[in-house]
């Protein structure tokens, strides 16, 4: 019966989804998810400072067997070098078995930004190798075709980030822009950073409205400051973000993808906040 009850919201979402995504309105009646329910996952850029293998029993401990994998994270000290497309067949078969065997799955890669269409094409091998199902990028608007076309060969999706209204690189921080680029791609979603929008004095629940729902990965932060173009993550739910309503606001439209978590300030000793943020969502 519990089944059938989520089938039916879920449906129930998606019919109101097609009806307001023109508007830009959407329905908040869906069934809220339970805490335990939630997809959690750390962004190992908050890690930094620690290799991935010496990551995972750090994420382990704090009951979290999912990974945003950094493009800036180096694998071990036996291969002392970032997960990027120019790794060996046996790196790569390396960080895919050193996840296995520590129960991890990846639930995406990036940031990683293509410098031209050798590139992307390597990102897509890349990703397919490690067991990574969405690339997290900051490509521009041209690359988007290619991208979307070896989306579906690969069957990996591809979410545009957006860093704060004082990155040099793009103005994907407004998420109208990040909208109007993705829309008419089937393949192609928003990773939406919360963070990086308080930064740009974007409240979360517009900047997820501005995206229709087409969000397929969430970077999840608060912050000690809204507006502040400070990055100053805290803990999930002791900043200004209003983190209990942004959660009953993405349960409401029925959002199911990861939640990975992610604090940039805190790398030399990143295990108390962490299972502060993971505490949090566990049980809101």
């Amino acid at each position: 019966m519990k089944k059938i009850f989520y089938l039916t919201a879920a449906l129930c979402i998606a019919a109101l989804f097609g009806a307001c995504a023109g508007s830009g309105t959407q329905s908040e009646s869906a069934k809220p998810a339970i805490g335990k329910e939630r997809k959690v996952a750390v962004q190992t850029f908050t890690m930094r400072k620690h290799t991935l293998e010496e990551s995972l029993p750090i994420l382990k401990s704090i009951g979290v067997n999912a990974l945003g994998c950094s493009a800036g994270q180096k694998i071990s000290k036996k291969y002392p070098v970032a997960i990027n497309p120019k790794l060996t067949k046996e790196q790569r078969e390396f960080v895919r078995k050193l996840l296995a065997d520590n129960g991890f799955v990846i639930a995406s890669y990036g940031v990683y930004n293509p410098k031209d269409d050798a590139d992307i094409r390597a990102l897509f091998e890349l990703c397919r190798d490690i067991g990574a199902p969405t690339i997290i990028t900051e490509a521009s608007a041209n690359q988007l075709p290619l991208m979307n076309e070896l989306a579906k060969k690969y069957n990996i999706r591809v979410c545009i980030h957006n860093h704060a209204k004082d990155s040099k690189r793009n103005n994907y921080y407004d998420p109208n822009v990040v909208w109007n680029m993705i829309k008419d791609y089937d393949m192609i979603y928003a990773c939406a950073d919360n963070g990086h929008w308080s930064r740009s004095g974007i409240r979360t629940i517009d900047g997820y409205r501005a995206l229709h729902n087409k969000i397929d990965v969430i970077h999840f932060k608060d912050q000690k400051k809204f507006g502040n173009i400070k990055n100053d993550n805290v803990p999930l739910g002791s900043g200004e973000l209003g983190i209990k309503e942004v959660l009953a606001y993405l349960d409401s439209i029925g959002y199911d993808g990861y939640f990975v978590i992610e604090n940039e300030n805190i790398a030399d000793n990143p295990l108390p906040d962490m299972k502060k943020s993971v505490d949090f969502l566990r049980t809101h």
